[in-house]
């Protein structure tokens, strides 16, 4: 049977594989510009997503929904736990980090350089790696490698491993470069509600800054939720959170200048 990917797909795959990885890397590389410390606050940040949304939510999803399997089953109990799930362990994972870093160092590139270890690792792991592999998958298969990359596997996984590069192969080109916009689009977030935290645990804002990143970080990934469940198409889900995103990053950015700007 003939299978071949799109060249459109291909190209888009690589563009999504790039912003995964090399958007982190540049914007690392300008805060170590910046402060000798920004090294230490995005290897934090890397830290803290791994546990804190990685591992421990991870663990807390899987007790969750083998307790209460039905959440999973209707949309609206399934995106409101999930979005508030992802907003409290990310929001206090970002807490304990910063308190950490600020008593190191409490500038403004501190929040800034652990919103770019946050993000940065989430591209990385989350998207760069697999669109990576697509990548490599795509390449092997449009040039006639497609026997070498199935090479010892038994009838079952070939049948299993044939119908998933057909599922692939049969996406919108589009598709595979809603990835790499889709992870701008949750760096920007980052580095919003890193600086929100900065805000709040250099005492720039009150602690209710605190449970208002987790709202807005889980009113951010209210789209994404629905896409998961089937509600509304992905280049929707992209809109509709880029819009919510901006908004955050505009709002951060008035704390910012009114408590922050205008006390220097």
């Amino acid at each position: 049977m003939s299978l071949a990917f799109p060249t459109l797909s291909m190209v888009f795959t690589g563009i999504s594989a790039v912003i995964a990885f090399a958007v982190p890397i540049v914007l690392a590389v300008l805060c170590c510009r910046r402060s000798r410390n920004a090294l230490l606050a995005i290897s934090v940040g890397a830290v803290c997503f791994l546990v804190g949304a990685m591992l421990l939510e991870s663990l807390f999803h899987q007790l969750v929904f083998s307790l209460v399997p039905g959440i999973a089953q209707n949309v609206v109990t399934y995106c409101l736990y999930g979005c508030l799930a992802a907003g409290l362990f990310e929001e206090t994972a970002r807490l304990i980090g910063l308190r950490y870093l600020c008593k190191k160092d409490a500038s403004p590139v501190t929040g800034f350089s652990y919103g770019v270890g946050h993000g940065g690792i989430e591209a990385i792991l989350l998207v760069g790696v697999s669109v990576a592999n697509n990548l490599v998958v795509m390449i092997m298969v449009n040039g006639g490698s497609l026997d070498a990359l199935l090479e010892g596997a038994t009838d079952e996984q070939t049948s299993t491993a044939m119908a998933q590069l057909e599922q692939l192969a049969a996406q919108p080109s589009s598709v595979f470069l809603a990835a790499g916009i889709e992870r701008i689009i949750a760096i920007c977030l980052h580095l919003a509600l890193s600086v929100l935290i900065w805000m709040v645990v250099t005492k720039k804002l009150p602690m209710w800054g605190y449970p208002l990143a987790i709202g807005l970080h889980a009113f951010s990934n209210v789209a994404a939720a629905l896409y998961q469940c089937g509600v509304i198409g992905i280049w929707t889900s992209e809109v509709i959170t880029a819009a919510v995103v901006v908004c955050i990053c505009l709002l951060v950015r008035q704390f910012y200048r009114s408590r922050v700007s205008a006390a220097a």
